[in-house]
């Protein structure tokens, strides 16, 4: 380590009438009391959206010691770094840019000399990589719109006000349409109800339903397939099923039902609209 035998720093030493650039006691300089960093700078202009780790390279004198400081995505590595051989390679972890529709950001290192270290003369304390952006978002417009009918009309009156009682049953259709861009832009397609709280006391595989999806179908909703992802062969037509009101879930009725379609995106591929629901349908 650099040392200094006086109460303050050596501003210069000469041999006769040259100056001398270093003074070394045994393996220890004491002329000048300063490390220098003379370069710190990414290898690579540009990175992938993925992310991943990028070489960062820090040249400078043995024992110059520093932090290094990531944002917009960097990180680098933790505490006080110190150069025992230079020049030495660092790895800057860069995170995924991979959002839809993210754009593309400068990640950036902050090199924090430390102790008695200094910079070269000139040299920016920064330095910055490109993360390419994010895929886009690519819009898919369909034909999505629901109906529901009262099929088994049961009302109970509870306070003065008429409700939906147990027994109550509708049959709930939707009419979709394939976009121009295919199914491109469908996961899955989803109907919930009534309220949007449809849970196992209702028949979650419906009625009259066409390519239902029984093996990943939850409790609270029914799905049709998309053909990119799960299989299926969900195409334009129209989609029926049906929900019951059940004593175990709703003993004292319910002021109003409704019922939503939703759609589920694929990646970055949207469709438009993602969902659709009915009115609130009173007794």
């Amino acid at each position: 380590m650099p040392i200094n035998l006086f109460n303050n720093p050596l501003s210069s030493i000469k041999l006769g009438a040259d100056d001398i650039l270093k003074g070394y006691i045994g393996n220890g300089q004491i002329f000048p009391n300063n490390t220098e960093i003379t370069a710190a700078a990414f290898t690579d202009t540009y990175i992938a959206n993925t992310g991943g780790n990028t070489p960062y390279v820090v040249s400078g004198e043995i024992g110059a010691s520093f932090s290094l400081t990531g944002s917009s995505g960097a990180t680098g590595p933790s505490g006080t770094q110190v150069i025992s051989t230079s020049p030495t390679t660092y790895q800057i972890a860069i995170a995924s840019n991979q959002g839809c529709g993210a754009p593309q950001r400068n990640s950036q290192v902050l090199i924090t000399p430390q102790g008695n270290t200094v910079l070269a003369s000139g040299l920016s304390n920064t330095d910055t990589i490109i993360q390419y952006a994010g895929p886009p978002t690519v819009a898919n417009n369909i034909g999505l719109t629901i109906t529901a009918t009262n099929i088994s009309y049961s009302t109970m009156t509870v306070g003065g006000q008429v409700r939906w009682a147990p027994g109550a049953q509708w049959s709930v259709t939707v009419v979709y349409t394939v976009g121009a861009g295919g199914n491109t832009g469908i996961s899955q397609m989803r109907i919930n109800g009534p309220n949007a709280q449809m849970t196992s006391g209702f028949n979650p595989n419906g009625v009259g339903w066409t390519n239902t999806n029984s093996g990943t179908q939850p409790s609270n909703g029914s799905y049709w397939n998309n053909p990119d992802n799960l299989g299926g062969s969900l195409g334009s037509g129209s989609y029926s099923t049906g929900f019951m009101l059940t004593q175990a879930l709703y003993p004292n009725g319910i002021a109003a039902v409704s019922f939503s379609a939703v759609v589920g995106n694929s990646g970055c591929n949207v469709a438009s609209p993602s969902s659709v629901g009915t009115p609130a349908l009173y007794p």
